[in-house]
């Protein structure tokens, strides 16, 4: 049996320093650097102006096509579309009925949907590598620790 390796999704976290003020276009920055999005050879910021627009759409509940994007950013289409494909990789970003929108109603909502799936990831992980220290016969400290005092008793 072959095992086909499929990644359903790509989550880049980075720890970045919350900023010490409160703004609006700075906060917005500092998420899409905290998901990696903006590279230092991104001058132009594009990813963080394409998410800053989906993200004042979501404000009137609405999407955006990559071509209205791509007109009112000045970008290509082409531009457009890769960023939005790492964005909807992340989670961020969702593609519904040709428009692209932000995954949750809002952006709170949307981080937490993230931290969702990020935990279900870890629950798997946690779970194969427990399956393995069985298999191997690895313990937790904890468990080993009274049976070598037992034995040196």
């Amino acid at each position: 049996m072959a095992l086909y390796e499929e990644t359903l999704a790509e989550y880049r976290i980075f720890d970045i320093r919350i900023l010490p003020t409160v703004n609006y276009e700075n906060d917005l920055e500092w998420i899409c650097r905290s998901f990696g999005f903006l590279e230092p050879r991104d001058k132009r910021k594009t990813a963080y102006r394409i998410f800053k627009e989906i993200v004042e759409a979501a404000r009137y509940n609405k999407g955006l096509t990559s071509d209205e994007l791509a007109q009112k950013l000045h970008l290509t289409r082409g531009t457009i579309v890769h960023h939005l494909n790492k964005m909807i990789k992340s989670g961020l970003v969702i593609h519904q009925e040709g428009l692209y929108k932000l995954r949750g109603r809002s952006l709170k909502n949307t981080v937490e949907e993230i931290q969702r799936d990020i935990a279900r990831v870890f629950e798997n992980i946690h779970k194969v590598a427990e399956t393995i220290d069985q298999t191997l016969g690895l313990f937790f400290r904890e468990r080993e620790m009274p049976a070598r005092r037992l034995e040196r008793l």
